[in-house]
Formats: C-alpha cells, sequence, structure tokens
C-alpha cells in the first residue's frame, strides 16, 4: 500500500465501521463495573458479544470468577497470525479506593456520553480501545475480504497493578499482566501482539518494569500514651511512624536520582523509571493510645528494561539504613520491562495504516506512556513481538467539578480503522 491510498479489498472493510456502533459498544462495555478482581459480569457481556458476532469463542478461567474472554477469526493458515489484547479490569471502582482519590469520584467508577465525547476512566482505560478492536474485527470478518492469518482477540483480567501483601491474600488480588500471563502460558500465542491502550497515536516497542518493596520500620511497642517521656534523642522515639518520617524524605529525594539516574533511550522514545511511595501503615486506629511497634512503607519502583533488580534493593535499603533505624525490606512484586526484538512487520504494518486513516507519520511515543507497566511486556518477554498503540484522551470538567478522562467518539472510530488496516496488512503479508 502507498501512503494516503486503501484499495477496494479494505476500503470494503472500513466502510462497515461505525462510529454509532463503536460508540455504544464502547458505553455498553464501560458502564459494567469491573474493578480490578471483579471482571466476570463485564467478561460475560464481551463473550455473548463475540457469540453474537460469528466469532469462535472462549471463555478461559484463570482464577475464580475471573475469566480471559478469546475470539478467533480464522484465517487460512497461510498467513501471519495477529493478537489485539486490552484489559477488562479497571483502576477504580472499591470502596478502597477512596483511600487512593480521596473520595469517591463519579468519573473514575462511572461513564457517559456527552456530545462528541464518550467520558470516564473507564473508557480511556481500557474500554474504549478494546471496543475499537473488536468493532475492527467485526468489520473484516462482515467484508468478502479473505485473510491468510488468524486474528485472536483477547480481554483479559488482572492488568491493573496490585499484588498480594500482609492480609490481602488470594487470586482476588493478582493484577499486573496476571490474566496475560495465563493467556500465553496456556497455548494463545500469536506472531505478533498489539495491545491496545491509549497512546496518542503514538507506537511504543516498550514498558518499563516494576518492582514493589515494603519496608518496615521498626519501633518499641505499645507505650501507653502517660508513660511517653518527651524530649527523646535522635531515633530514640519509641513510636514507628515517627521513627519512619526522615525515611519517607530520604527516599522521596532519592526518586529524583533514581529516574535520572536509569532512564534509557529505545529506538521510539525515552523511558524514565520513577518511584512512589504508595501506602504506610502503622499501628492501630482503634488504639491509638498505644505506641506501634512497626510502621510499614509500600514503595513502586520502576525498573528499565534490563536493570538489576538486586541492585536497586540494594541501594534502597542504604537510603533507609543511612537514616540511622531498624528496618526489614521485602519484596512483593516483580514484573522486568522488555523492549521488543523482531517488531518490525507489526511496526511497519501500524504504520502503514496510521498514515493511511490518519495522514501522517506516528509521532513519538510521550514518556509516561513508555513509562508504565502494559501488558505488552509480557507478550515481548515470551518472545511474541509486541507494541502498544491507541487513541489519545482529552480533559473533560464534570458538572460536579472532577476533571475527568475522556475520548472523542472519532477518535475511537479512527483508532478501529487503524486497527482493521493493520491486521489486514500484516495478517494477508500486503492489502488484499
Amino acid at each position: 500500500m502507498t501512503s494516503h491510498t486503501i484499495d477496494e479489498g479494505a476500503r470494503q472493510v472500513i466502510d462497515q465501521i461505525d462510529g454509532e456502533e463503536t460508540s455504544k459498544l464502547t458505553l455498553q462495555i464501560a458502564q459494567i463495573q469491573s474493578p480490578r478482581g471483579f471482571e466476570a459480569q463485564v467478561g460475560d457481556f464481551i463473550y455473548d458479544w463475540m457469540i453474537k458476532n460469528g466469532f469462535d469463542s472462549l471463555k478461559q478461567e484463570v482464577a475464580p470468577g475471573r475469566n480471559n474472554i478469546i475470539g478467533r477469526l480464522r484465517g487460512t493458515g497461510s498467513g501471519t497470525s495477529l493478537i489485539f489484547n486490552s484489559h477488562m479490569d479497571t483502576g477504580f471502582g472499591l470502596p478502597e479506593d477512596a483511600w487512593i482519590l480521596g473520595e469517591t469520584k463519579k468519573g473514575f467508577i462511572e461513564s457517559w456520553e456527552d456530545h462528541d465525547q464518550l467520558v470516564g476512566a473507564n473508557v480511556i482505560n481500557d474500554k474504549g480501545p478494546m471496543a475499537a478492536f473488536l468493532i475492527a474485527a467485526k468489520a473484516i470478518k462482515q467484508s468478502a475480504v479473505k485473510l491468510k492469518g488468524d486474528i485472536i482477540l483477547t480481554c483479559v483480567i488482572g492488568e491493573i497493578g496490585q499484588s498480594p501483601v500482609d492480609e490481602f491474600q488470594g487470586y482476588r488480588y493478582e493484577g499486573k499482566g496476571f490474566g496475560t500471563r495465563y493467556l500465553v502460558s496456556h497455548g494463545v500465542i500469536g506472531d505478533y501482539a498489539l495491545v491496545a491502550e491509549g497512546t496518542n497515536y503514538a507506537i511504543s516497542r516498550a514498558e518499563a518494569g516494576d518492582v514493589w518493596f515494603k519496608i518496615t520500620i521498626h519501633g518499641k511497642g505499645g507505650v501507653y500514651t502517660p508513660f511517653i517521656e518527651r524530649p527523646f534523642k535522635s531515633n530514640d522515639n519509641p513510636n514507628s511512624i515517627v521513627r519512619a518520617a526522615p525515611v519517607i524524605k530520604a527516599i522521596d529525594e532519592w526518586a529524583y536520582e533514581y529516574q535520572e539516574k536509569n532512564k534509557i533511550n529505545f529506538e521510539d522514545g525515552t523511558i524514565v523509571p520513577k518511584v512512589n511511595i504508595g501506602a504506610i501503615r502503622g499501628g492501630l486506629p482503634v488504639r491509638p493510645t498505644q505506641t506501634p511497634g512497626i510502621c510499614s512503607l509500600y514503595v513502586d519502583v520502576r525498573l528499565a528494561p534490563g536493570q538489576n533488580l538486586s541492585k536497586v534493593r540494594s541501594e534502597l535499603s542504604q537510603i533507609v539504613q543511612n537514616c540511622g533505624v531498624e528496618f526489614s525490606i521485602d519484596t512483593y512484586l516483580y514484573r522486568a520491562g522488555h523492549i521488543a526484538t523482531n517488531v518490525e512487520p507489526l511496526m511497519n504494518s501500524l504504520k502503514r495504516a496510521h498514515k493511511a486513516v490518519i495522514g501522517d507519520e506516528p509521532k513519538k511515543v510521550a514518556v509516561p506512556f513508555c513509562s508504565m507497566w502494559r501488558d505488552l511486556n509480557v507478550f515481548n518477554e515470551i518472545g511474541i513481538p509486541s507494541v502498544t498503540y491507541g487513541p489519545p484522551q482529552y480533559t473533560y470538567q464534570s458538572l460536579l467539578g472532577e476533571t475527568v478522562p475522556a475520548i472523542k467518539k472519532q477518535d475511537l472510530v479512527t483508532a478501529a480503522k487503524v486497527y482493521a488496516l493493520t491486521a489486514l496488512d500484516l495478517c494477508n503479508g500486503s492489502y488484499p
């Protein structure tokens, strides 16, 4: 295919991509609540949609009540196969999320339509891009175009970052690639994978890895308030929460040094691995009469591809040790980052499709979009070359005064067309 040209077979496909249908499917999926760990209902809806539209479909149980949904549009077997991948779990919607958001925010739980936009965090992450590739596959299926390679549609559980720790145990708390890793380890594989997530129409072949540390600072527990003797010498305070204060400050200061030292450039952009103290636990809220003997910090440290985990742990341990406190450090999640190799055929097909639909070359991927975790890391880790690509998001001001992410309806149609043309180009070796 040459730039800006689409032949008759491909035109048949993209002409069937309807904006109203795309928006309707997006909202139907987005309005089914599926906070991390509770994807069953939305999975049932997507499975029924695939059956209704004639795809070979499967519910793959990953854990009780948590099913990957897989659909397949079969080719003749003589071409390249392409996996489309998006996640069904969403970042918010559970009562405990008030501890993250500060309050319950409608735009992070609900989704709605407002003129030319579809509004809500669930639309962005990740049900809009998912609906776009489902509509793209439907358009190919309904056309007269014959495929050589298979298109495999994968809607997975457990992408949002969470991990069992402390009393939060079991499959309910598994995330960060949990569904996709089960998918590929149980035989759902292809030649390439396209992870449909928002990138502002940029293409990225890489994502950062991630490691989570639990740092526990020890104090003298059980000292009753009337028996606390002040003033204290440095680090003699029995209260582990007070002892943790300089540790928090030191880690936060180290975070900038860490990201600047470990950022890397790759073919499409720059990965900047950042650090966040995401939680702190110490003492019992129902018994503030006693000094807490332990205070734990839960720290998210992003990793550049190829970065050594042991060195990161040692460096962080030294930061805490320099604070002069008694402590222990444990790792409770580790996921490596990867840069795809041998991914050029997929990237070239995607670039051609992007240019045919949008009219220019994809822009360089922004730092945040390749410095987070996405499930292309799982595919790249096992040798299925993968990229991520998807529509842009916008800021919407709700009537409640909330700033909420949104997607323009037309951008979902554009993404669906790009996904369809990419699949045609890759699975058939060229446009039919």
